[in-house]
């Protein structure tokens, strides 16, 4: 109710060749400075205010419109960069996530109309969106796990490991030889990161699957419910990639445990 409360008191209507102009602050700051000279002014006008900001604060066309706001907001903050690595996408690919967002805006539309909990619409839709943005990152990793398949190549990594190791192996200066063991463990890796490609891709696809298995369950809450469930933005990341941004074990505000 606050936000509301501060988009009313703070309401910016276009008046005329004014422009947006905060009329209701404007008059409020106008009251005060009456008051000084009349007391009863402060009184009337905080009767006035109070009725005025009850008023528009409860109304449902201006807390739909406050929320549309605030999303649009939300989403402003980071669609340049997801913008960016969508189009890098194959469109298959963005089609998922079109479809994701699809959802996700349904979600939204349904917690509209069943006037459900301000904190718990708050609490959902930031949960939403932290799904949303796992998504698209996880999906970007798969890119680049394939891209990865394509350009490195087992036995050309192996050769090159092989012949480092030879070379390690003879009489060469001692920095040379840290170089080249500098080298040969960086190959190793790549060399393990390669034959993990297909576990790696194996695990991204699970845990894209369990998020939109996740919105499609908060969609199914919505609709038959009436009511929206509690949501979980945190997830327990199979391939662990992302692991950094989720917690291993979470539980959400409504008590239920997140598990593989």
């Amino acid at each position: 109710m606050l936000r509301y409360l501060k988009e009313a008191f703070w309401a910016r209507p276009d008046l005329g060749g004014l422009g947006r102009v905060p009329w209701n602050a404007l008059i409020v700051a106008g009251a005060v400075i009456l008051g000084f000279g009349e007391h009863s002014v402060w009184i009337g006008a905080l009767g006035v205010e109070t009725l005025y900001l009850y008023a528009l604060a409860t109304n449902a066309r201006f807390q739909q419109w406050v929320d549309a706001k605030d999303l649009a907001k939300l989403r402003s903050t980071d669609d340049t960069a997801r913008t960016t690595l969508l189009q890098n996408l194959a469109p298959p690919i963005r089609n998922r996530v079109t479809s994701l967002e699809q959802k996700i805006g349904r979600i939204e539309e349904l917690y509209h109309e069943s006037q459900a909990d301000e904190f718990l619409f708050d609490s959902n839709r930031e949960a939403l969106h932290k799904l949303s943005s796992i998504y698209v990152r996880l999906l970007i990793a798969q890119r680049n796990i394939t891209t990865m398949g394509t350009e490195a190549n087992e036995k050309t990594l192996q050769s090159q490991i092989e012949q480092i190791r030879k070379e390690c192996s003879g009489n060469i200066p001692t920095t040379l030889r840290e170089s080249k063991q500098a080298t040969l463990n960086i190959l190793t890796q790549r060399l393990n990161n390669l034959r993990r490609r297909s576990e790696s891709l194996a695990e991204i696809e699970s845990d894209l699957t369990r998020i939109e298995a996740q919105i499609d369950l908060a969609l199914e809450d919505a609709s038959l419910k009436g009511k929206p469930t509690a949501i979980s933005g945190n997830i327990d990341l199979v391939s662990h990639l992302l692991i950094d941004d989720t917690a291993t074990t979470t539980t959400s505000s409504s008590g239920q445990v997140l598990e593989n």
